[in-house]
């Protein structure tokens, strides 16, 4: 089972910007397969409690096989983690939150994730939820897909791939992720560094699992918990949710927003985050080298205040 784990990217940088003198109670919001988790609970940083949260119960399960020895010192919650405020009732002294889908849901689900994989189209991380990649590729218009795609992954060919999809949907369903690739394809011949299927698969992903809308409940309530002095650690995959992250980060460090024309300012706008990241860190060379996977990886943190 060990060599089915994801590989936790970024992992002693996690470490390194932990507080070790405010290591009472740690989140680790986005579990998966508890790499993270694993790797603080044995460093000099671990906390006297970590709560992990994760919205995927088979995720959850294998994580908590995973981290069997340190089950006194976990406390487990299946959850989104956009509602963080409620599933956590406690501050917190750090949240970490890594928005990359595990490499286990890539190969291992068959729920559709990966375009090397002959598995139905679903990539629904809630299984009880009821939209899946299926119904938006079977049902969604042209344009209705075309604004999916382009939206939710820059993809310049977002028209055209839209267009071969309901055009071959005219002759067959579409129902496995191959089906869905081998048509993208038809449309991405040119050879580049990345498989030609990867931003649409990752816009359905997006779509299914409102993963942007997310990613900004979460990023706003994430502030509620932490105690004055506590870390918020995101480690983004793509642009959209970096964008997102930074332009967070941004306003929280604000003490004013008042247009440059008001001499003085009537916001009543107040400081709650300082940003530690002034630039994103990102994955060393040797960690690339090991897991080609990571390179898209960015991370920022900010301290509470």
């Amino acid at each position: 089972m060990t060599s089915n784990y994801h590989y936790s990217v970024m992992k002693q940088e996690v470490i390194d910007n932990l507080d070790s003198k405010n290591a009472n109670t740690y989140v680790d919001a986005t579990l998966g397969m508890g790499g993270h988790t694993l790797a603080i609970m044995e460093s000099p940083k671990k906390p006297k409690k970590m709560i992990c949260i994760d919205l995927d119960g088979e995720s959850l399960n294998h994580a908590q096989t995973r981290l069997k020895q340190y089950s006194k010192k976990i406390q487990y919650v299946q959850g989104n983690f956009r509602d963080i405020d409620s599933l956590v009732k406690e501050e917190v002294d750090a949240i970490i939150v890594d928005l990359g889908i595990s490499s286990y849901q890539l190969l291992h689900s068959k729920r559709g994730f990966s375009f090397n994989e002959d598995s139905l189209l679903d990539m629904r991380m809630n299984q009880d939820q009821k939209l899946t990649a299926h119904k938006i590729v079977n049902s969604y218009n042209v344009e209705q897909l075309s604004e999916l795609i382009k939206n939710f992954s820059e993809e310049r060919n977002h028209f055209k791939i839209a267009s071969e999809i309901v055009r071959q949907r005219s002759k067959e369903e579409i129902r496995t992720s191959l089906d869905l690739s081998k048509i993208i394809a038809r449309v991405n011949k040119n050879k580049t560094r990345i498989n030609p299927s990867t931003r649409t698969f990752q816009a359905l992903r997006i779509a299914v699992n409102s993963e942007l809308s997310t990613l900004k409940e979460f990023l706003e309530k994430s502030l509620r918990i932490l105690k004055t002095g506590g870390r918020l650690i995101v480690i983004s995959f793509h642009s959209l949710e970096d964008r997102m992250v930074k332009q967070f980060f941004k306003y929280s460090e604000a003490e004013c927003i008042c247009p440059p024309s008001i001499m003085i300012c009537e916001c009543t706008k107040k400081q709650t985050l300082k940003i530690l990241t002034k630039k994103p860190l990102v994955p060393s060379k040797e960690e690339v080298s090991n897991n080609t996977k990571s390179r898209s990886a960015k991370m920022r943190v900010g301290v509470a205040i």
